[in-house]
């Protein structure tokens, strides 16, 4: 990381340099997409992915904001990416896993678009059309080029391959999306013909991605075989592992779903193990979904914010460290 760091800093170019077209060259070889594109923020992706299809909509004829529908459990950058860009949102139920369904994502109709939402990393078990926009942060290695319409990634610290600060993509295999991405993250350059912004990754954090991207694969290993452990030896045990049972999965959280998780939590954190609760409330209990349609508080959605509760599954906790975590988990059920 230090040879990298200085690699860059010698070169006098911090942004827009050879370690981001690098970058980009790998990001859509992994991805099997045509096209990558770096941005400040996944966040930020998902903006200009929901920009550029309102845009193209309005082109088309369509003078009314578009329509997308978002799963209910998500953080709630996935929800302001649209709001934000005037679509009307419709927050709609999810299944037992936390993601939208199948039958909902080929429910909608020929004017009304989807976000999928990998929700811990799991890929939908279907084939994206150009009306589905894909929210990648958590599942998008498990991409494989069906990335719909478009794709957003996020480079936060907390994700399976991390940029040292911000950092976030566009993949799409969409030559038109490549190119508004190109001009709306850099001011609208080269003729600012278009109302751009400022939305690029150092060539700091492009060439540390480059340093992780070298394990990511060996790193995903060992998140597949934590998480397979965890499901091994919580087989019998009075709760749900949510991120099981799906066959694409990348392993970006472990989380399991249980009714006494307040009690759980504090006990970890009381023995040592540090959890997560991703996400403590439905997006629908937000007060930035006031007005939307939306699942009512008896939903599976909502039910699921209530218990679900993050195990630690980093690559670098150790075989000891995972038996321990096991037997807290074990000995809160057995008291």
């Amino acid at each position: 990381m230090l040879q990298a760091t200085d690699k860059v800093l010698q070169t006098g170019i911090l942004v827009d340099g050879e370690f981001t077209h690098t970058f980009e060259k790998w990001l859509a070889e992994k991805t099997k997409c045509r096209y990558a594109i770096v941005t400040h923020s996944g966040t930020q992706a998902l903006e200009f992915i929901a920009q550029c299809t309102s845009d193209r909509d309005f082109l088309n004829g369509n003078p009314d904001n578009p329509k997308i529908i978002i799963p209910n459990l998500s953080y709630p950058a996935t929800l302001n990416a649209f709001l934000n860009n005037g679509w009307e949102v419709e927050l709609v139920d999810t299944n037992n896993h936390g993601c939208m369904s199948f039958e909902t994502l080929e429910g909608t109709d020929d004017h009304t678009y989807s976000c999928y939402v990998g929700l811990y990393g799991a890929e939908a078990d279907t084939y994206f059309t150009n009306w589905t926009i894909v929210d990648g942060a958590q599942h998008w290695l498990q991409a494989d080029g069906n990335v719909g319409a478009g794709m957003a990634i996020s480079f936060d610290p907390t994700k399976n391959l991390n940029a040292s600060g911000n950092g976030g993509a566009v993949v799409t295999n969409n030559k038109d999306l490549y190119d508004f991405v190109n001009k709306a993250k850099n001011n609208g350059k080269p003729n600012h013909d278009y109302h751009g912004t400022n939305s690029k990754m150092s060539e700091i954090d492009c060439a540390h991605l480059l340093v992780r991207a070298k394990y990511i694969d060996d790193w995903q290993l060992r998140r597949r075989f934590i998480g397979d452990i965890y499901a091994k030896e919580f087989v019998d045990m009075p709760f749900r592992c949510l991120s099981k049972g799906i066959v694409d999965h990348a392993d970006q959280k472990f989380v399991i779903y249980t009714d006494r998780r307040d009690e759980l939590n504090a006990y970890l954190n009381e023995h040592g193990v540090e959890t997560k609760i991703h996400y403590p409330y439905a997006l629908s209990e937000l007060p930035i979904a006031a007005g939307l349609v939306k699942p009512d508080m008896l939903s599976v959605s909502v039910m699921l914010s209530r218990g679900v509760l993050s195990l630690p599954i980093y690559p670098e906790l150790t075989d000891d460290e995972i038996d321990y975590i096991i037997k807290q988990v074990k000995d809160f059920f057995a008291k």
